[in-house]
């Protein structure tokens, strides 16, 4: 009985140990984005302020004594919600109370202070729309309205609707949409808001009524500067045209039944567009066959000035060999000019009958053309789609001019590309076709039947540049005379086969990067480098490292704010 004691003593011992020793090794928090730039500070429920949603990692999963700050003040927000699961990240949600101020957002999570972001405190109205209101009532959250629809058409630039639990925008408002947003446009300092109320779970879309989950249809007037976040949107493609200053974050869109040329996220002759923390999955899957032109996103057209971050674009992600869209991503300005500034960062993008990652009109003198952080697998799987054959790699860069800048790629992770098979002669890892690239502490494997490079792509070594690539599971590596620095072994992932792409700790991508001083975070939002050198991938090799979550999904909990 006393040895007993002494092994749960022992094991307690143990145990405490190893709280501290993990609350010593925890990563510092890190914010990624906010959903809202700005919002009134009064005016809200309870005559307090708007709501903002804070994303990023290392929150922890209760607050305990941790806080937010606004403009160095812990006492002008108030914390309505810690350390939510969204996609392998986390979000915290504060309400602003009249005393609040423009300035930084900062979180401190026992003792540890994270970045900051900016956020300016400003004028405009808030309203609600809740199942139980009333699209004759003031919209207040003691009035609400009741459809989503007539907030769209009421608000004006600055305003900011909230939209409760279990609102359903299913009727068809305008133009085949079941929203569609025809004027009241926003102003850079003053943008328009629609957003999910925090916790709740807010659904747009129609199967039977509407085309369009949520559309600016081309008509007269200015649709600029809106804010669409925290919502779901279903059965219909959420489509922006000629429209500038959008920011779509943190929403759930999916579009089961989508094919002919567009996308479920599509977006033409759009500038200055912000996708952020977005869960794009389930695209066409329902449509009956696989189809070419339909795509997870797709920007198109000369859409330019693009920022794409931390969003988990999954298009088939039931795995199906029968029926699809075709890209995750594409960048093809159909009938325009080679596009260019665009962003792709931070984001997981898999499950793919073609393309990851399809960069196919760009040109980078024009502005930056970039994608890092990146991790992106099992894409390229075919079969081909029923109107015509397709690329089936990871990433893919193209042009139709002929480009003396090079397109940025560094630090991403890309695995099992183009499983279609090398006899396609478009499957592989990489595509270049006419643009020069940069290859940069990028960590690619492939899989049998495999190819580190597209067959048409092979010719194309000339156009690459760079160094310390990891290339592992064909022959050599790839390109070596025109790369420097590759590594040709096993990357070591922690569990490849179950998507968990972190570095184990005999790794050979850690310490062999290059450096990229503009690049101070990995995927996880860990601070590059963690020892003496970057680390090849997406992710960075050190005692903060933070856990990968089991399930890469938004939770389908409802959490209601107190």
């Amino acid at each position: 009985m006393f040895g007993k004691n002494l092994r749960w003593i022992a094991f307690l011992i143990a145990l405490v140990g190893f709280a501290f020793a993990s609350a010593a090794q925890a990563a510092a928090p890190q914010l990624f984005f906010t959903d809202l730039l700005s919002a009134p500070a009064t005016g809200g429920e309870n005559g307090n302020g708007a709501y903002v949603t804070l994303y990023g990692n290392g929150f922890g999963a209760s607050q305990g004594t941790s806080t937010v700050s606004l403009n160095g003040s812990t006492s002008s927000v108030r914390v309505v919600s810690w350390g939510t699961g969204w996609l392998w990240y986390q979000k915290i949600v504060v309400q602003l109370l009249p005393s609040a101020t423009t300035g930084n957002l900062s979180v401190n999570v026992a003792g540890t202070g994270s970045n900051s972001l900016p956020f300016t405190v400003r004028g405009g109205h808030i309203y609600y729309v809740a199942t139980s209101g009333s699209d004759s009532a003031a919209g207040s959250f003691t009035a609400p309205w009741k459809s989503v629809a007539n907030a769209v058409h009421t608000m004006s630039a600055g305003d900011i609707t909230y939209v409760g639990n279990g609102v359903s925008q299913t009727a068809m408002d305008n133009y085949n949409g079941c929203v569609a947003v025809t004027g009241g446009s926003g102003t850079a300092a003053l943008p328009v808001a629609l957003v999910g109320y925090p916790g709740a779970i807010a659904t747009i879309g129609s199967a039977s009524n509407c085309s369009y989950s949520l559309r600016t249809p081309q008509v007269s007037g200015s649709m600029d500067y809106w804010v669409v976040a925290n919502l779901k949107f279903v059965s219909g493609d959420f489509d922006l045209v000629s429209v500038s200053g959008w920011r779509v974050v943190g929403n759930d869109l999916s579009n089961t039944r989508g094919s002919g040329q567009s996308a479920t996220l599509h977006a033409e002759t759009v500038t200055q567009l912000t996708v952020n923390g977005n869960y794009v999955h389930d695209v066409g899957t329902a449509a009956g066959s696989i189809d070419k032109y339909y795509h997870g996103v797709y920007y198109t057209t000369n859409s330019n000035h693009i920022f794409m971050g931390w969003n988990e674009v999954a298009p088939n992600n039931t795995r199906s060999t029968t029926s699809g869209g075709c890209r995750a991503v594409q960048f093809y300005s159909t009938g325009g000019a080679d596009q260019f500034d665009l962003h792709v960062h931070d984001n997981r993008i898999h499950d793919a009958i073609c393309d990851g990652l399809n960069f196919a009109t760009v040109n980078p003198g024009g502005g930056t053309v970039e994608a890092y952080n990146n991790v992106i697998y099992h894409v390229g799987t075919g079969p081909d789609p029923g109107n015509g054959s397709s690329n089936y790699a990871c990433i893919l860069v193209g042009s139709g001019g002929t480009p003396t800048v090079a397109a940025d790629l560094y630090n991403n992770t890309l695995y099992d590309c183009g499983s279609r098979g090398v006899s396609e002669g478009d499957a592989g890892a990489l595509a270049v076709f006419g643009v020069p690239v940069r290859l940069r502490n990028n960590a690619i494997q492939i899989l049998s039947n495999e190819a580190y490079l597209t067959n048409s792509t092979s010719g194309y070594c000339s156009s690459l540049t760079g160094s310390s690539n990891l290339w592992f599971g064909g022959s050599g590596t790839a390109c070596s005379s025109q790369l420097s620095g590759n590594v040709g072994s096993d990357p070591l992932f922690v569990a490849a086969g179950s998507a968990n792409f972190h570095l184990q700790s005999v790794s050979p991508a850690i310490d062999k990067g290059t450096t990229i001083s503009a690049l101070t975070t990995d995927l996880d939002g860990n601070g590059r480098p963690q020892g003496p050198a970057y680390d090849i991938g997406a992710y960075e090799y050190g005692t903060a490292t933070i856990p990968q979550p089991a399930a890469l999904q938004p939770p389908t909990n409802v959490r209601v704010v107190p």
